[in-house]
């Protein structure tokens, strides 16, 4: 938790068991949505929704605020919620390396 709130994808990668892409949807190649899986010791995330746009030339990840839910007695549990009007562009320097 500490990882993901301060946003230090690197160590929230190496916490996990497994890390896979689940599907890639490339029906519009501007527009590229792939959808991964993160699984680790005592919970699986369901699967995320990350979305690579042609830019200027190359490929850019669209970077998103995604809220899980994961309280296990929630009518909503599992869900993904997507908030594209909250994106935060310094991210995307945290994929670059």
């Amino acid at each position: 938790m500490n990882a993901s709130m301060s946003r230090d994808y690197d160590k929230m990668l190496s916490l996990s068991d497994d890390y896979r892409i689940v599907s890639v949807d490339d029906a519009d190649p501007s527009k590229i949505v792939v959808s991964s899986i993160t699984k680790y010791e005592d919970m699986e995330l369901p699967p995320i929704k990350h979305i690579l746009a042609f830019e200027e030339g190359k490929y850019k990840l669209q970077m998103r605020n995604v809220v899980v839910n994961m309280i296990p007695s929630s009518p909503d549990y599992k869900t993904v919620e997507y908030e594209p009007d909250k994106v935060d562009g310094n991210l995307e320097d945290n994929f670059n390396g």
